[in-house]
């Protein structure tokens, strides 16, 4: 059944999705995960208990989590309900952000599949608007509130303020298209006091979001100060920047399974040289159920991703989660 659904997506994905405006599609797809009540439907879902893990202490039903997006609370309600076993918010910053001006994402496709490059630029409503829409938001999985700051001032605030109504707070120092947020990979020793600012305060486990185009710092500075912080999660990491001139900012960040490999070799490194110091989450080029299996055997504790969300649609969860239940 769950190959039938996959291949009917792929049909609409091949023959709707990608032939209108990428805005348009977007709209459409938006607007029928808020109308459709497919989180009711157990199709999208595979309860086992030898599917569940733990971040940071949190127990997560399986190992799979949405990764950050959206940020419109019937669309979070509905996402829990379609098999992950964590949905990420989308990354919040202090003020109310418009993001780039379109055209701010296009559509790639190569012989390893169908990805996108995005230059969004943190469009989002602000902590102010974020925070009040939370509030009636029942957690059906664990919630992963992102936050995204240009000083150690924005993310005390934002910290503060969402880390109540989350499960885990993540710390997004590695979106490719907002400079003042990806600086911070080029500020190790400015990152480094604000993870132990945020070590100190956070009410919930905190995790810190790597970009893959800092791998050598990632590795040398950043992940060692978040240890010696306090900070045990990482999710490595986010989308790898890249040059398209299709685009307003002529820049952005591409997903999808081009970016597959680096993602899968960040793990293995990772877990190589930190061992069991951190618990990794691998976020990067995920569309089929082997690439997930094959970063938790790499070391991974749980595996993220949302653009194969969008190209293979809501059943890869639990096609993913067919298969790991299958590993011996």
């Amino acid at each position: 059944m769950t190959r039938a659904l996959a291949a009917l997506y792929r049909l609409l994905y091949d023959g709707v999705l990608c032939r209108v405006p990428e805005p348009t599609a977007i709209a459409l797809g938006q607007g029928a995960l808020k109308l459709l009540p497919l989180d009711r439907l157990g199709a999208f879902r595979l309860e086992d208990p030898r599917l569940a893990t733990t971040l940071g202490g949190v127990r997560l039903p399986n190992p799979l989590i949405l990764a950050a997006q959206y940020y419109d609370p019937t669309i979070l309600r509905r996402a829990m309900g379609l098999g992950f076993g964590a949905v990420t918010a989308k990354s919040i910053t202090v003020n109310p952000r418009p993001g780039h001006p379109q055209p701010n994402l296009v559509r790639t496709r190569s012989a390893a599949g169908p990805g996108l490059v995005n230059c969004n630029g943190f469009q989002n409503p602000g902590l102010t608007a974020f925070r009040a829409s939370l509030a009636g938001l029942a957690h059906r999985v664990p919630l992963i509130v992102s936050v995204a700051g240009e000083s150690v001032q924005d993310y005390v605030t934002l910290v503060q303020a969402l880390a109540p109504l989350g499960d885990l707070v993540e710390m997004n120092v590695s979106s490719p298209n907002t400079k003042l947020v990806y600086a911070w990979s080029e500020r190790p020793q400015e990152l480094r006091a604000v993870l132990e600012t945020l070590g100190r305060l956070s009410p919930r486990p905190l995790s810190v979001k790597l970009s893959p185009d800092f791998a050598e710092v990632n590795e040398r500075d950043i992940i060692p100060a978040a240890l010696e912080a306090g900070v045990r999660m990482i999710n490595y990491g986010n989308t790898r920047r890249i040059d398209e001139p299709r685009l307003s900012q002529r820049t952005g960040g591409l997903s999808g399974p081009d970016i597959f490999p680096a993602t899968l070799e960040n793990v293995r490194r990772t877990r190589k040289r930190f061992g069991d110091a951190v618990e990794i989450i691998a976020t990067g080029g995920v569309d089929t159920p082997d690439k997930a299996v094959a970063l938790l055997r790499a070391g991974a504790r749980a595996v993220g991703y949302f653009t194969g969300f969008i190209t293979r649609g809501p059943i890869l969860a639990r096609r993913i989660l067919e298969r790991l239940v299958r590993e011996p």
